[in-house]
């Protein structure tokens, strides 16, 4: 293994905080006490409302269908532009896309409503928070029928007003994006028209969260789920991937400042078989997360809505939970802050295990300008980080190419994962940066890579 050139080019650190900055801490629980469980209550309630907010239901009338739902929701972040010092913008994103689900036209129009939180000083640097407002009720090309869609999904489009209104007259250095999406249930046709665009625009997606069925907390066993949310993310292979990382900093967001709820990470990508909005942000190279809660209700959704010991029976209100609600919005708001106002996340270039001890050295690229950084590690078979090493234990320094080496005393790296994540001068913090994967070839096993050596070819 080559060593890694180390030059005597001096590597100060130096955070100094003005005495009235504000510390993250401070910001995200200050934003965090003005979460109004009424107002994601009257949300849930308004969408549902409308009857049915399916993608082919009416848009001529102003109390009935997707239009009359889009038509508010625009009204409501709207709103919200107006007291936010010219902060926030609000557009709707208008395009006939294809659908592929059965017995649906081919062309479907679709509306996402999306309100834009422009950056400071990284306005390019952009984290989008979404849910899906519109509905379906059992038969999925019904654009007539009663569709409320309370759960699945006014509750998520209700978490993402909420952050919009708690953040609206902040700043951040990056941009924050809160969107409705039309057409989740007829296969994330509207996240996949604003994920694309997104690309298309060159802007720097760092992290995605659907918020999608997160609003019960009666399972269906009769037993109340109100203590965490369940996060899912996609990881081509291992259990290292953007969106894990994206993932992990929602843990830390939480356990930092919303301890008494919790954060479960699911290693899988979403509930089996199954899909939601973030699959489109993914399927972008965008680091994404879904959130949902612990025990959905299957018998309540994508049904008729009827009527059972004289009380509507379906995907009703009733069941929406404000105060988890409010639970889930403050785990979106403060890793949204955290991300927002971190530098972002360090380029790791090469990890390597010393010979002569027990010792990982990380190679990394810093962003500009940053010059704090939190090292972690974790075993291969943990779901998230438990170990932290501080500047002063890593000493890391320049090398040759102006790349920083970083040392983890100790840390075998053949058993471990190991990163970096940057720390802004409010302490906070961004994504997990990790190494690249070892080389394909070498992990092939021997007899395959002799037969390659030999001109073969590995089927």
């Amino acid at each position: 293994m080559k060593s890694t050139a180390i030059v005597a080019v001096p590597f100060f650190v130096s955070v100094v905080l003005a005495q009235d900055a504000p510390t993250i801490q401070k910001v995200v629980a200050e934003v965090l006490g003005t979460i109004d469980p009424a107002r994601l209550d009257a949300t849930v309630r308004t969408l549902a409302g409308f009857g049915t907010r399916h993608v082919l239901s009416r848009t001529d009338s102003d109390t009935e269908g997707t239009g009359a739902a889009r038509k508010w929701l625009r009204a409501q972040y709207e709103a919200l532009a107006a007291v936010s010092g010219g902060r926030l913008s609000v557009a709707l994103q208008e395009e006939t896309v294809p659908c592929a689900r059965p017995n649906m036209p081919r062309q479907v129009p679709i509306v996402n409503v999306i309100a834009t939180l422009r950056g400071t000083t990284e306005p390019d640097r952009v984290y989008v928070v979404g849910g899906h407002y519109d509905s379906r009720n059992s038969v999925g090309e019904d654009g007539k029928g009663a569709a409320p869609g309370a759960v699945d999904d006014a509750s998520g489009t209700a978490v993402a007003l909420e952050a919009c209104r708690v953040l609206a007259t902040r700043s951040f250095p990056a941009t924050l994006v809160f969107v409705a999406y039309d057409g989740e249930e007829q296969g994330c046709i509207g996240s996949a028209a604003h994920a694309k665009a997104l690309a298309a625009s060159g802007v720097v997606v760092d992290g995605m969260i659907g918020c999608d069925i997160v609003g019960n907390t009666l399972g269906m066993d009769g037993a109340r789920y109100d203590k965490h949310l369940r996060c899912f993310s996609y990881a081509p292979s291992g259990n290292d991937s953007h969106g894990r990382s994206l993932a992990r900093a929602a843990t830390f967001a939480a356990r930092t400042h919303v301890p008494e709820f919790g954060v479960k990470l699911i290693q899988r990508g979403d509930r089996y078989g199954r899909g939601g909005d973030h699959r489109s942000f993914f399927d972008q190279g965008v680091p994404a997360v879904r959130f949902s809660e612990p025990r959905e209700d299957f018998s309540r959704q994508h049904q008729n809505l009827v009527e059972r010991d004289g009380k509507p029976y379906g995907d009703v209100p009733e069941f929406a939970d404000p105060a988890y609600m409010a639970n889930v919005t403050r785990v979106v708001v403060a890793t949204l802050c955290e991300l927002a106002s971190a530098p972002p996340p360090p380029r790791v270039v090469s990890a390597q295990l010393r010979r002569d001890r027990y010792d990982t050295e990380l190679v990394f690229e810093p962003p500009a300008g940053c010059e704090r950084f939190e090292f972690v590690w974790r075993e291969t078979t943990e779901p998230d980080w438990t170990h932290t090493i501080d500047m002063a234990t890593a000493k890391p320094r320049a090398t040759a190419s102006r790349r920083l080496l970083a040392t983890f005393p100790g840390v075998c790296l053949d058993d471990v994962v190991v990163g970096v994540r940057s720390v802004g001068a409010d302490g906070s913090r961004s994504r997990t940066a990790t190494p690249p994967e070892p080389d394909r070839f070498e992990q092939r096993p021997r007899a395959a890579r002799a037969a390659e050596d030999k001109g073969g070819q590995d089927k």
